[in-house]
């Protein structure tokens, strides 16, 4: 079936998902804006040069998947998807993300990974429906404070960045469960690290970090994991007898979540 049928079908049959992944097209078709029923696009894996705008029109989209694009803009009007939950936008040389993916305030899920961010909109603090949030192997510095207002976030991955410290409201993430922050600038851990309410998983492989003091240790005694190795800090004190949850020296491999 080529495109122009399945295009026909989905629109006759009132489909609310469709598959235009590797399919190698450099433009969206128009007639996807007239998919209204569609929930659910996926364009994965193609040369899209220009930002889709055909796809605000879809009032009812809830997942949207651009990955493996070679998008550098995202549609100036997307904050009228406002049905969308899950975004994917990995692999494609934005640079940016815009503003105006903080009136998407039913997102739960944001995948942006090799993008070429150097930094991260603050309008992100108004989602706070977001539960998952991938930055990784992008090359932000600096995080903006109102990461602290994601209160339903609970997985942070940040990995593969130049990150040297976080935000102090970093604090307020009560829903927060997993951090990955491996491959990154940091010269010791952050104290807002030790705040985090229900923090369970943190990863700082691959840092600068050359000691982990005392008082620091007692409040991360709710993590089931610490990783820090491949770090400068490698010898483990007499005094940490016990304390099996953080790993220090070095690995053969370290993988880093999506």
């Amino acid at each position: 079936m080529d495109l122009d049928q399945i295009l026909e079908e989905c629109h006759r049959k009132k489909w609310e998902s469709l598959n235009l992944s590797h399919r190698g097209l450099v433009l969206v078709p128009g007639r996807v804006s007239e998919l209204k029923t569609l929930k659910k696009l996926f364009l994965n894996d193609n040369r899209l040069i220009l930002p889709p705008e055909e796809i605000v029109q879809l009032d009812h989209l809830e997942e949207l998947i651009l990955d493996q694009n070679q998008l550098t803009l995202l549609p100036k009007n997307i904050s009228s998807l406002k049905h969308l939950t899950y975004l994917a936008v990995t692999h494609n040389p934005l640079s940016i993300l815009p503003e105006a993916l903080g009136d998407l305030r039913e997102l739960r899920e944001l995948w942006a990974s090799n993008c070429g961010l150097v930094s991260v909109p603050s309008s992100v603090g108004k989602l706070d429906k977001l539960q998952k949030l991938s930055l990784s192997n992008n090359s932000i510095t600096t995080l903006p404070p109102q990461f602290g207002s994601l209160r339903s976030l609970q997985w942070l991955n940040l990995a593969d960045n130049k990150i040297e410290d976080v935000p102090e409201d970093w604090k307020n993430l009560q829903s927060l469960v997993f951090i990955n922050l491996n491959k990154n600038n940091f010269e010791k851990i952050p104290k807002t690290l030790t705040e985090i309410p229900n923090l369970q998983v943190l990863l700082m492989n691959f840092n600068s970090i050359t000691a982990l003091e005392d008082d620091f240790i007692l409040s991360f005694s709710k993590l089931i994991k610490l990783d820090l190795r491949q770090n400068p800090l490698k010898l483990r004190p007499q005094h940490w007898k016990g304390l099996d949850f953080i790993l220090l020296g070095s690995t053969e491999t370290v993988m880093d979540d999506i």
